[in-house]
């Protein structure tokens, strides 16, 4: 399945935080919504906090960061 995924308009708050506003078309919409109730079933199933697998996900962006910052040396 192949859909579009784009973002309208970011408004920036004064405590840093933002809002993005985001146009899904149907399949992306659908995709999304399944692939978030997995993730929350997976997690409810594993007993694992889901900020936990963010937080896993953070930690391997910061690797693959430092892994091409290391093979360009």
């Amino acid at each position: 399945m192949t859909g579009k995924i784009g973002v309208e308009n970011v408004e920036e708050h004064e405590d840093g935080s933002a809002t993005f506003t985001v146009q899904l078309d149907d399949d992306v919409r659908e995709m999304l919504a399944s692939e978030g109730l997995k993730l929350v079933l997976y997690c409810a199933a594993a007993k694992l906090d889901m900020q936990v697998v963010y937080d896993f996900i953070e930690d391997h962006i910061r690797y693959e960061n430092d892994e091409t910052i290391r093979s360009n040396d």
